[in-house]
């Protein structure tokens, strides 16, 4: 298996494949270790009914339909720095509490191929802005031209790291599709992904907005707002683990 500190013989053996292309490998292994991040943390109400509907079983949606958006400045090792929007739903698993992640946009094609064929985030390619006026963090995520969503934090107060709160386990749908129509997918299962060693260290919070706008292809506004609760911006280090894989659709 190709690790961080080797890469593959010159020959082309199968059971040391880890990623594609075999001779130079777009990613390695995790773990992956995040610092100096920068956050917008948008939390919301939204329809349970609707968002039920994109929740697979045997997860449970939330019953408030607590969501969240959070738009990051990233920097990590193996894939260097890029930013990206995570759009995620509060929700149970065997009573537990994970954030299962709908949609995800960001601007760096390692942690886009890494992460969905290792973990099965759901990202795409997007555009991503974050800048501050006037003590208001802007985010605006977009795809094709198109804007599809803008939050924003008013920097209010400094609070303690400690007041942050929230899980740090994941849960995505990891699906691969076969090469031949009409087969059943490679890969259909639910994984869980834990960022360890999570340390905030600044961290803002104040009131919010957001806002998600219609696309022909990017369905964000398929989700309701009902009340957004509020806003933090904060600064973090964090390691992303490898997962595992904690209910299999084909099995």
């Amino acid at each position: 298996m190709t690790t961080k500190n080797q890469s593959p013989d010159k020959s082309a053996n199968p059971n040391q494949a880890y990623a594609m292309p075999f001779m130079s490998p777009l990613y390695f292994a995790p773990p992956m270790e995040y610092r100096d991040n920068w956050s917008q943390h948008v939390t919301f109400k939204s329809d349970p009914k609707v968002i039920a509907k994109f929740i697979p079983k045997p997860l449970v949606p939330d019953p408030d339909g607590l969501m969240f958006m959070l738009t990051s400045y990233f920097f990590a090792t193996g894939f260097g720095h890029y930013r990206e929007a995570t759009l995620c739903a509060h929700a149970k698993f065997n009573g537990r509490p994970v954030n299962y992640t709908l949609f995800l946009m960001l601007n760096n094609d390692m942690a886009i191929c890494g992460g969905r064929e290792i973990w099965g985030w759901p990202k795409k390619l997007g555009t991503i802005e974050v800048d501050e006026h006037d003590g208001v963090v802007h985010a605006q995520i977009g795809r094709g031209g198109t804007e599809l969503v803008h939050a924003k934090v008013a920097l209010n107060e400094l609070i303690d790291p400690s007041e942050l709160g929230g899980t740090t386990e994941y849960v995505n749908w990891k699906f691969i599709p076969s090469v031949k129509n009409g087969a059943p997918p490679d890969v259909n299962q639910l994984t869980l992904t834990e960022l360890t060693n999570f340390v905030p260290h600044q961290v803002y919070r104040g009131p919010a907005s957001i806002e998600f706008k219609l696309s022909p292809t990017d369905h964000y506004a398929e989700i309701p707002v009902l009340d957004v609760i509020e806003g933090f911006y904060y600064s973090s280090d964090f390691t992303l683990e490898d997962g595992e894989v904690i209910h299999d659709f084909l099995a």
